[in-house]
């Protein structure tokens, strides 16, 4: 079992705020929240104790650990006076069977799964090793000065890396540094320390630089907006464009169907369903942003059922499909390429009928046409093809 402490004690009075850094909020909700929210989404933590301001245990835990409904906490517990009594608290509070130990400050809330599992994985791999502590090589010069500020060394800062946590342990070996430690009174300024203190070896682990800690005001400010840029990226990730084009050969004896709209005309056009070529190259757009393939997959013209088909009730199957798969329309746009008919008069009737069928505000659907000044099949008028292109968006659960 591999269990996280988050080292909540604090009381934050560097921030200058009643309350502490742990309960400041950034983005809507307090910083131990965020933090607890990454530790329970790391598939590699099996439990979670926290540890807080021994006066506010019961605060802490409705404010900041019970909002995140994580199974993964099994203790809300006090701290004390230092920050290795707290963690000689957190210690004694993780599950017997714990064979990994993750400390982490609380007040770390952009530390990410995939560092903790990073800093775990390499623990895991090295029998040698007896912890690993997440930071990152120092990239500016360092002066180690006296008490009168007076430099007396400038260390090389190859040699030197700014430690962060999580800190990760092999949980006897931490647990045996601290019970060395309080024996003969020694005490060091991070985890890591009682650990190489003991004789431990312990190796270091590359983390992102904006695993920041809040300790002053600004910090927040920083956390703040580093959270809504990995939010704005997430954002865009959950993003999907597609493409769709279709064509269809002009037919005697057919009516004209565009965007699910019959045009009066001297004829229509050819296909296994009612032809409707502006819809569909939208619902292959929508298909390929989906990436299920193209609509011929979907409703191949060899199948029966889709013989004269109205190709908007096929858009509506493909809108089911698109919130079965978690995704909703964000915007659309088309463009038929014919010489005739004209489109303009029944531009808003079909955009009116696509946004029906997608269940969405006529703003989000685009229609337009144009010509090819005479040139090729649609210069020719022998047929008309038509492009789209769509947006979607994963939605939020």
């Amino acid at each position: 079992m591999r269990t996280a402490i988050i080292v909540a004690g604090g009381k934050g009075e560097r921030l200058g705020r009643d309350g502490g850094k742990q309960l400041a909020h950034i983005g809507g909700e307090p910083v131990l929240s965020h933090t607890l929210r990454v530790f329970d989404a790391c598939d590699l933590i099996d439990a979670i104790v926290v540890v807080t301001d021994p006066g506010r245990v019961a605060e802490y835990g409705s404010v900041a650990v019970a909002p995140v409904g994580s199974a993964k906490v099994v203790a809300v517990v006090p701290g004390g006076l230092s920050r290795s009594d707290s963690v000689r608290s957190g210690l004694s509070a993780a599950p017997g069977s714990t064979g990994v130990i993750v400390v982490h400050d609380g007040a770390r809330p952009l530390v990410t799964p995939a560092t903790i599992a990073g800093a775990i994985e390499m623990l895991e791999r090295d029998d040698e090793c007896a912890g690993v502590v997440v930071g990152h090589p120092s990239y500016d010069t360092l002066k180690q000065v006296d008490d009168l500020d007076v430099v007396v060394a400038t260390p090389d800062r190859a040699t030197i890396w700014s430690a962060q946590t999580p800190q990760v342990f092999r949980a006897q070996a931490v647990r045996d540094a601290y019970e060395q430690a309080a024996h003969t009174g020694w005490t060091g300024t991070d985890d890591a320390s009682f650990v190489e203190h003991a004789g431990g070896m312990v190796r270091v682990f590359a983390g992102p630089r904006d695993n920041v800690k809040i300790t002053v005001p600004e910090d927040l400010r920083v956390a703040e907006a580093l959270l809504q840029a990995r939010e704005g990226r997430a954002g865009m990730d959950s993003l999907r464009v597609g493409t769709g084009y279709d064509v269809h050969a002009f037919a005697e004896g057919r009516a004209l169907v565009l965007g699910g709209v019959t045009i009066p005309y001297e004829r229509g056009l050819a296909g296994h369903s009612d032809a409707d070529v502006l819809v569909h190259a939208l619902m292959d757009a929508i298909v390929g942003a989906l990436r299920e393939g193209d609509i011929g997959r979907l409703f191949p013209d060899t199948d029966p059922r889709y013989s004269g088909a109205s190709s908007v009730g096929l858009l509506r199957e493909v809108a089911a499909l698109m919130r079965e798969r978690g995704f909703r329309l964000v915007d659309a746009d088309t463009v038929l390429v014919l010489e005739k008919p004209r489109i303009a008069p029944y531009r808003e009737a079909m955009r009116a009928g696509i946004a029906r069928a997608l269940d969405v505000d006529v703003e989000r659907v685009g229609v337009k046409a144009t010509t090819t000044e005479g040139l090729g099949f649609a210069g020719r008028k022998e047929g008309v093809a038509a492009h789209a292109v769509a947006l979607l968006e994963r939605c939020r659960a």
